[in-house]
């Protein structure tokens, strides 16, 4: 197909996608005359991914391209950086206030603590990371001496670890087909944590009216 049936059929300016090509984030189409390419279906699953990205991610243009750039140079056998690259750029960098480094240091070492207690292969540069650590501080600032122990995290992290072994299978196979796994983890990273969270909410409703009922007294008799 030419561009013009290419951004009729993906729903994407000429101009936008000429953009994409100039950009890198699009590979260039099979030249057929001068100033003419031809594109198919790998133009357009790549638009949509871009689109996924930019419209359910919120991922910048400079960021996609990045990702798309690392997906592209990846060799089957290679860590599938480009996941970790995507998912990292949903949450904010890690910023410590000069009058916070020591409650930054102690809930850094909390998560440490919790993610080698329960085996987790993760690190420094893992996404989450970062929110994690914020997390434990905003706790620690606002509910002092609510958790003292690592192990008081078990239960979440547990909770989301079956979460994670439902949502990615023991077949998974980021060699087979790259673009779909990182649309998949990034979308789903983003447009499912706003269903787990209001899910949550409506469990704490339903929790505190269960325990109410169950530890009330009833009514003496007259």
């Amino acid at each position: 197909m030419r561009i013009a049936e290419l951004s009729r059929t993906s729903g994407i300016s000429i101009p936008t996608i000429k953009y994409y090509l100039r950009e890198g984030l699009l590979p260039s189409g099979e030249n057929t005359a001068p100033n003419q390419a031809k594109y198919d279906q790998q133009h357009l699953d790549r638009l949509s991914l871009i689109r996924a990205l930019r419209d359910g991610a919120g991922l910048s243009i400079s960021t996609i391209k990045r990702v798309l750039v690392t997906m592209d140079d990846y060799q089957p056998g290679q860590t599938p950086l480009h996941l970790s690259i995507a998912i990292r750029e949903l949450g904010e960098p890690l910023t410590i206030p000069e009058d916070e480094v020591d409650a930054y240091q102690r809930a850094e070492v909390e998560l440490n603590t919790l993610t080698e207690d329960l085996g987790w292969k993760v690190d420094l540069d893992s996404p989450g990371h970062d929110d994690a650590v914020r997390a434990l501080v905003t706790i620690h600032r606002h509910l002092p001496g609510l958790i003292t122990d690592s192990k008081q995290l078990h239960p979440f992290a547990q909770a989301v670890r079956q979460l994670a072994e439902s949502e990615i299978p023991d077949s998974f196979n980021p060699a087979v087909d790259p673009e779909a796994v990182l649309h998949f983890s990034v979308l789903g990273t983003v447009l499912f944590e706003p269903i787990i969270l209001a899910l949550r909410k409506l469990a704490h409703v339903d929790r505190i009216r269960s325990t109410a009922a169950a530890n009330r007294k009833p009514t003496p008799s007259p």
